[in-house]
């Protein structure tokens, strides 16, 4: 399936598609398609091939975006000492950046939410969600050895926390004010400040438990 897809992308680079259009005007005059029929298909399938290889390099770019994101890199000097400290192996190194840069991902996301509407903002404000998450993050990079102790903050309440507030933000832009919406965002808002209340726990305890 891959490959016919680059076929048509690769059609795609040329103007006006030219290989393919000339080929099916060469062939409807072979056969005695009238003039209409002709500019039908042309029209029809140079759109075709519009769609299908502007999705196509889309899909691409971004994949090859994530890769060159997770691909393992000269690790910095600064970050150096800390690993050679933590006894991490090269392996146990790139492992850790990459869960990092993932979890760095998710709480940029979740911090985009902080000023989305009233609501939203008392509640990262109520349980100081911004310098939370950035503070477990900053003191998670300094402790590369630790990272089993934040396993419920990365792997739970991250995603967890993001995917509530993707979910309060899509059902707060429908149009409906029925009561089963307006109880479905108090109940995601409940959850939400649960999820913000666990980060700020989980903080305290990995920093007051160094060991």
């Amino acid at each position: 399936m891959n490959r016919p897809l680059q076929y048509i992308a690769k059609i795609g680079q040329y103007p006006f598609y030219w290989p393919m259009n000339v080929t099916i005007i060469f062939l409807l005059f072979v056969f005695g398609t009238p003039y209409y029929q002709i500019t039908f298909w042309v029209l029809a399938l140079s759109f075709l091939v519009f769609v299908i290889s502007n999705i196509y390099t889309a899909n691409i770019a971004d994949h090859q975006s994530n890769r060159e994101r997770y691909k393992p890199r000269r690790v910095p000097k600064s970050r150096k000492a800390i690993y050679e400290e933590a006894d991490l192996t090269d392996q146990e190194i790139h492992f850790f950046r990459s869960e990092m840069a993932e979890a760095l991902d998710t709480i940029e996301t979740i911090l985009g939410y902080e000023n989305y509407n009233t609501h939203l903002n008392m509640v990262f404000k109520r349980y100081d969600t911004s310098k939370v998450l950035k503070s477990y993050f900053q003191a998670i990079t300094q402790a590369p050895d630790r990272l089993n102790q934040a396993t419920d903050f990365l792997y739970h309440v991250l995603p967890n926390l993001k995917a509530a507030l993707e979910q309060y933000t899509a059902i707060n832009q429908a149009m409906d004010k029925s009561p089963r919406k307006i109880q479905k965002l108090t109940s995601l808002r409940e959850e939400i400040a649960d999820l913000a209340h666990q980060a700020q726990s989980s903080l305290e305890s990995f920093t007051n438990d160094p060991e």
